[in-house]
């Protein structure tokens, strides 16, 4: 990434008079002679009003870098796909003016928003492109991808220091709540976030109240794997947080790295009772809310329990294997996930859990998408 790009935001705030981006008393009043003089319109008025009442917001984000918001925020670019959903569910979408081109990429799950400008990716960053667009602030990943990350944050800060940029992940449970709130208020969106957080509640509470009580012996071993084959999930990774949160118990959990390989004879001498291959990127890039055909999934399943000696796996005998799609265990929606994985982890446990109802209304619900794809094979039956 190069440097000495041109600032690409004028931000004043309406109102503002002394340029230090809020607005005082005095400067309140002058805008309201403003106005009775017939240089400012009512509705300008208004917004130096709300503004003055509102502003400026002070926010940490998930990186634990302090921001100062001072104006509402209504042209924003978002480099990653959680982030986009959250916002849709937040019905904050009109404020997005860029996305990141893997939104672009899944027009199907973002019609609308996958015809925006694209500013490339976390990993390629179109810099010009994000200043080229003048926004109020910029979303980037909180916690993952941080060299990159914070190479994006520097350059963009040093070219305009009077963007906002923000760092939040949308897809790991333990900042999830914080984020969505977070979101909610630097974007007016207060009362939406409190909805969609009782809907996550209604999602998990149960869940948690059983696991709660769970002993370790009524918890079943899970062996999972992403779309690269050996490719298990430990302590400190997000998807290793959701098989804990479901009620499993993660067989290759005292693992120190978070994610890593591991040998084809561990997993048999590990013995899982459940299996849990993931597919939905890389190679494996096929299920999910785009497809509705299972062929794929139902041949990586095969593939994955005829594996040589897979066959004195508990997992393989007694036909808990698995494929599940990224799309509702690795992303925003990730909590829809973990309610598929207790109702496979705990059937007699969870008798009126159904995922797929709740995956329905959060679909229509907080995505006004109506209910399509295929999430998990074999198909679960509640």
């Amino acid at each position: 990434m190069g440097i000495g790009y041109a600032a690409a935001v004028d931000y004043a705030v309406p109102g503002d008079l002394d340029g230090d981006h809020i607005i005082s008393t005095e400067e309140l009043e002058s805008a309201q002679q403003d106005q009775k003089a017939g240089k400012i319109t009512t509705e300008e008025l208004e917004e130096i009003n709300h503004i003055s009442g509102n502003y400026p917001r002070r926010i940490v984000d998930s990186a634990g870098k302090e921001a100062m918001v001072y104006k509402p925020l209504k042209k924003v670019i978002i480099f990653n796909s959680e982030t986009v959903e959250v916002l849709r569910s937040l019905k904050a979408q009109d404020r997005i003016i860029g996305v990141g081109k893997y939104t672009q990429e899944d027009s199907a799950y973002f019609p609308e928003l996958s015809k925006l400008p694209v500013v490339g990716s976390v990993w390629t960053p179109d810099i010009e492109a994000v200043l080229d667009l003048h926004p109020d602030a910029v979303f980037v990943y909180g916690t993952f991808m941080n060299t990159s990350v914070d190479e994006i944050q520097q350059t963009l800060e040093s070219a305009d220091p009077n963007l906002v940029v923000v760092r939040v992940d949308c897809f790991k449970p333990e900042s999830y709540v914080d984020e969505v709130e977070m979101l909610g208020e630097i974007l007016e969106r207060e009362e939406e976030a409190r909805e969609f957080l009782q809907f996550h509640d209604e999602c998990l509470s149960p869940i948690e109240t059983v696991v709660s009580c769970l002993g370790e012996d009524d918890k079943p071993g899970v062996y999972f794997e992403s779309w690269i084959d050996y490719r298990t999930a430990t302590q400190g990774a997000a998807w290793h947080d959701k098989l804990v949160m479901a009620g499993g118990e993660n067989v290759f959990g005292d693992l120190a790295l978070s994610y890593t390989d591991v040998d084809p004879e561990s997993v048999i001498e590990r013995n899982p009772e459940i299996v849990i291959k993931l597919c939905g990127a890389g190679s494996l890039n096929f299920g999910g809310y785009n497809e509705d055909d299972t062929s794929e999934m139902a041949v990586l399943r095969d593939d994955v329990a005829g594996r040589p000696g897979w066959d004195e796996i508990d997992a393989v005998k007694n036909d808990q294997v698995y494929v599940l799609s990224n799309d509702i265990l690795g992303g925003a929606q990730h909590f829809i996930g973990v309610a598929y994985l207790a109702k496979l982890f705990h059937p007699d446990r969870f008798p009126d859990l159904d995922p797929v109802a709740l995956h329905q209304e959060y679909l229509t619900r907080f995505r006004g998408l109506g209910l399509q794809g295929v999430y998990i094979y074999p198909e679960m039956h509640v």
